[in-house]
């Protein structure tokens, strides 16, 4: 193996999470190469030096204070955007929002088409004395094309020809 894929399997090595033969001939060349076994320590100070180094408690408000700071660099329209946004997640108005919306488009729906209907007096007042006739026996005439549908007298010769031909 050469110095540089060494060099990538130290930290491996150093932690003990080389395998065995990785392991061994990173020994044998670390043995051997100087300039390895210089890397290696040096990796091994690092290390020991991170040790030494106590934790840090950030802030209580760090947190607070870091989002307000990136708020205040967003633009003014996405700052009102969002503070809009805020309204209507934190409080109940979208059920209220949502249902004056429905309210407001049945409305509509029911105005254009009472407007679209023609009224029916004046069209009454259009209509002649048969046409009036007409409208007030509307039932009658359904009924009479129900009727002529039914095509009875040709359905009664039909009947009649099967009776026949069963006689004979």
């Amino acid at each position: 193996m050469n110095c540089d894929e060494i060099k990538k399997l130290i930290s491996g090595y150093l932690d003990d999470a080389l395998e065995v033969a990785d392991r061994q001939r990173v020994t044998e060349h670390l043995q051997a190469c100087a300039d390895c076994r210089a890397e290696a320590r040096a990796i091994e100070n690092s290390w020991e030096l991170l040790g030494t180094i106590q934790d840090i408690e950030p802030d209580p408000n760090y947190r607070v204070r870091f989002w307000q700071s990136v708020d205040a660099r967003q633009p003014w329209p996405a700052r009102i955007l969002q503070h809009i946004q805020s309204l209507f997640l934190q409080r109940r108005w979208v059920p209220a929002a949502a249902a004056a919306a429905i309210v407001a488009l049945i409305s509509v729906i029911t105005i254009g088409q009472y407007l679209q209907k023609p009224q029916l007096p004046a069209v009454l007042a259009t209509l002649n004395e048969a046409e009036l006739e007409m409208v007030a026996n509307i039932d009658l005439i359904e009924d009479f094309e129900i009727i002529e549908d039914m095509d009875f007298f040709s359905d009664l010769d039909i009947i009649e020809q099967i009776n026949g031909r069963e006689k004979s």
